[in-house]
């Protein structure tokens, strides 16, 4: 199984989820022509971004050298983001007033959880076919 090719295709397939998502964002918010949805939408996008670009080129790299250890990578994984997540929203919800925590929560659960559902339908066909 060719994992760099696999890898690169996670990648490509996060990036275009992600605009795709920031899009659908910027047209809500040009819609109800709201500006507060913004920074919630460049925090939410460059969070997924880091994750998901970041555990495939190390699910790469795990699978390469110690593939006995892919399902205790993907636990790994999965608890990291999980407890990212809670920090960035908790940090969020220290700096700014209740009605943007609210927003900011709305917009980057949407992220997060596409992220996770992206994460693993794909990789549940990875680990099928291996």
């Amino acid at each position: 199984m060719d994992f760099d090719k696999l890898s690169k295709r996670y990648a490509r397939q996060s990036i275009l989820l992600t605009a795709g998502l920031a899009l659908l964002g910027l047209l809500v918010a040009n819609v109800r022509q709201t500006d507060g949805i913004i920074v919630p939408l460049i925090v939410s996008s460059l969070f997924v971004l880091v994750m998901e670009l970041s555990s495939a080129f190390l699910w790469r790299w795990v699978a390469v050298k110690h593939s006995d250890m892919l399902p205790s990578f993907f636990t790994g994984v999965s608890g990291f983001r999980f407890l990212l997540a809670l920090a960035v929203m908790f940090v969020w919800y220290l700096v700014t007033n209740r009605q943007s925590t609210i927003t900011f929560f709305v917009v980057f659960l949407i992220f997060y959880f596409v992220s996770l559902i992206h994460h693993s339908v794909f990789f549940s066909r990875v680990s099928n076919r291996l």
